[in-house]
């Protein structure tokens, strides 16, 4: 929801110039596993029904391999409630499953209707599971994500019904996409990439489109969000340096752009979970997403349904070294394990794991969620189909193997692989961790918020700051703000607050465990400053009811704004983005040309976008709203500039008082597409005079061309005479307002500032 206000204000914001860029959102959590809920609770099972014409779903069966979407009517029923919702989108979904007699589907909640949802999902992904006898193992696999505070989808069982038919035991498996990161990072405009076959992250070269490439008539690397504007450089950056940074500068180069704390316990559960199709064993099924907050990527896990001993390849995975359990060159894992102190608190990880697959408590959970769906598979009709198993097979799941590439039982699979994995193991006191930091922006300060784990209890972790150059300050926790109920991590966080509108302030965290050991992060520290250090560009005027200014090519009066150059070079629009919206940065995209240093470039935000690339998608709310200036989505959308409005007033413009500067103040004679200080309202072409910057900070005024001409002070006092130059100084003026008037007759006020 934007948030609106009933005057004008310019919006303060902070940069961590590390890695942290502006965040608009509320302080959370850094661990967020949202709630089972109602669709994801796993107390019983509950109930779907699919009603959908027999025409639709003759089609559906007869091209399994098609994504065509068909309309159907959707309801959800636990215990004595039940919710519906007409015209939902109904497909299959997998790859080779599609082939199966037991069919995948995906639920989609907002293909025909935009923007609903159903209890926060947009999609529903059920899951036949065909190659497993037990129905349990990717179930298995996520609470064990879970279990180790990784962000994963929540999964459960659920019974499908179509057209009144029972279709058979299915896992709900969350969708990955913009809903699902916002619930765990608590943003969602980095680049969401979703990495199959063959996404290795193996070096391809700086340009970015390099990986861009497609196998099976899709890209390997996929963006999912802001797909729109293809832009990969965050991710070929990446890789640079995964593959290309020296061993000793490796660990703290990979922590600024990647979280690989948390990336190790996504390698000890791929490796005891026998997990071969993801990115270890098969360069296959995995998200990486950019978070906003803190410039890094965070990789998801996805699609675990080969897991707990089911191989297609030949291998045993319950005994296969966990130090060397690629199969083929794996640049991210190998590297990472080259580093000991990764390859340690990877091993504390394998051991947290080894004990807990062994234990009762594991056990009793497996064989709860056996007995839950037990008699509804023997129900199931399309269960024996594909692989003849029966129920039999069933009851025997957990402890017998099935044969063919069901070589173990589940539990016998978790046994086997538990007390291989001790054996080989290295045993250490791995140090403590610090798995996430975010700074954020809040009032005159900053919200610092961080994530301090180790494997044994008695840690303690450390805030060191300092403001400016003063002396570093301190602050040592013992106890956490907050601790995550699925997984016990603990979630430390602290305000600090800056003086004054302009502060710096540097930060680092310490973590120390009960024997003494004690890790840093970063290596170095992070800064903050306060006001973010501005991009070149800046919206410099802007009319939110336009009835007779100034019309569009179309002789439209829509609304418009104007964006200015501050810079002392040419700017690409192309690289900058337009919203109304702060949590939407990527709304429109400026059109991919040059604006010269001084320059102005008007764009009509209309809502029509067909009428050509200086329209955009949607309009200037006249009752106040939002506006954002950012920077490239592989960036973070870096904002560049922005301010919050309240009601406006028709043909009255809201314009800085000094082009890409000073307040904002209503101008009753608008200047759309030319300076705010103009004493004309030439048109914009692309021989006009310009001078810049205005206003003038560093003594030095310039223009686009030699000119002749005199400065006047603003009470009509010839101050300068200017003969064929391209620059002049004016450090010896007061500050002040001037006016330059060239030989040709142009006329430019100019501020000199201080």
């Amino acid at each position: 929801m934007k948030n609106r206000a009933t005057g004008i204000r310019s919006l303060p914001a902070m940069m961590l110039l590390v890695f942290v860029t502006l965040f608009t959102g509320g302080l959370s959590g850094q661990i967020i596993h949202p709630d089972r809920g109602f669709v994801f609770g796993d107390e019983d099972i509950p109930r779907i029904d699919i009603t959908i014409p027999q025409t639709s779903l003759d089609h559906l069966y007869e091209n399994p391999h098609a994504d065509n979407e068909y309309q159907a009517q959707f309801s959800f029923t636990r215990g004595g409630t039940t919710e519906a919702l007409e015209d939902v989108g109904v497909r299959f979904r997998g790859n080779t499953s599609r082939d199966k007699q037991k069919k995948s589907f995906k639920i989609s909640f907002n293909t025909f209707e935009q923007g609903r949802d159903f209890h926060g999902l947009e999609k529903m992904n059920l899951n036949a599971e065909t190659n497993d006898v037990s129905l349990l193992r990717s179930k298995l696999s996520w609470e064990l994500f879970r279990y180790l505070g990784v962000p994963g989808s929540r999964c459960n069982h659920v019974l499908l019904y179509i057209n009144g038919a029972f279709y058979g035991v299915y896992v709900n498996t969350e969708h990955i996409d913009e809903t699902f990161v916002k619930s765990r990072f608590g943003t969602n405009d980095g680049n969401l990439y979703k990495c199959l076959w063959p996404a290795d992250l193996v070096y391809l070269g700086e340009d970015q489109e390099a990986y861009k490439f497609t196998e099976e008539d899709r890209r390997a690397y996929a963006l999912r969000i802001n797909e729109e504007w293809d832009d990969y450089a965050d991710l070929a950056g990446l890789v640079s340096v995964i593959n290309l940074t020296a061993g000793d500068q490796f660990p703290a180069a990979l922590e600024q752009v990647f979280n690989v704390q948390q990336y190790l316990k996504v390698m000890a559960v791929d490796v005891m979970t026998g997990n071969w199709d993801g990115y270890i064993g098969n360069r296959n099924n995995y998200y990486l997403y950019r978070d906003q907050v803190t410039g890094r990527f965070e990789y998801i896990p996805y699609d675990l349904d080969n897991t707990f001993g089911i191989d297609w390849l030949g291998e045993d995975w319950s005994v296969r070294s966990i130090y060397s359990w690629n199969r083929e060159p794996m640049p991210l894992y190998e590297r990472v394990l080259q580093v000991d102190a990764y390859r340690e608190q990877f091993s504390a990880y394998i051991r947290q794991l080894a004990d807990y697959m062994s234990s009762e408590a594991f056990r009793l959970e497996a064989e709860g969620w056996h007995t839950l769906i037990s008699s509804w598979v023997s129900q199931d009709p399309y269960y024996p189909l594909d692989w003849g198993y029966d129920f039999s097979d069933f009851t025997e799941a957990l402890t017998t193997g099935w044969g063919g590439h069901l070589q173990y039982g589940v539990l016998e699979y978790a046994s086997i692989r538990a007390a291989s994995a001790m054996e080989e193991v290295v045993r250490s006191d791995a140090p403590p961790l610090i798995t996430h930091a975010r700074i954020l922006p809040g009032d005159g300060g900053v919200d610092v918020d961080w994530v301090a784990e180790d494997d044994r209890p008695g840690l303690t972790t450390t805030l060191h700051y300092r403001i400016g150059q003063e002396a570093w300050a301190s602050q040592t926790y013992a106890e956490p703000a907050e601790t995550d109920p699925v997984s016990g991590i603990q979630i430390y966080r602290n305000s600090l607050i800056l003086p004054g509108e302009q502060a710096a302030m540097d930060v680092y965290f310490t973590v120390t465990d009960g024997g003494g050991q004690e890790t840093r992060y970063p290596a170095d520290f992070l800064t903050v400053t306060l006001p973010v250090a501005d991009g070149p560009l800046r919206i410099n005027e802007f009319m939110a009811s336009n009835s007779s200014t100034r019309a569009d090519e179309y002789g439209e009066y829509d609304d418009w704004l104007e964006i200015y150059n501050a810079s002392g070079i040419p700017v690409l629009m192309g690289d900058v983005y337009l919203s109304d919206d702060m949590g939407k940065p990527g709304k429109y995209r400026l059109p991919d040309a040059h604006i010269h240093p001084g320059g102005f470039y008007l764009l009509w935000v209309d809502g029509q976008p067909d009428q050509g690339a200086h329209h955009t998608p949607f309009r200037i709310e006249m009752n106040g709203e939002e506006l954002r200036l950012s920077g490239r989505p592989s960036e973070g959308f870096p904002v560049m500039d922005s301010l919050t409005f309240g009601p406006q007033l028709t043909d009255v413009a809201l314009g800085r008082s000094a082009d890409g500067a000073g307040e904002w103040i209503a101008f009753t004679d608008p200047t759309p597409g030319f300076s705010n200080l103009s004493t004309g309202t030439e048109e914009y072409t692309a021989d006009r005079l310009i001078l810049y910057p205005n206003p003038v900070t560093d003594g030095t005024i310039r223009f686009n061309r030699n000119v002749s001409g005199v400065i006047y002070h603003s009470l009509g006092v010839a101050m300068l005479q200017l003969d064929d130059v391209s620059s002049a100084d004016v450090g010896p003026l007061a500050p002040g307002v001037y006016i330059f008037r060239s030989a040709g007759g142009e006329s430019i006020r100019f501020v000199v500032g201080r």
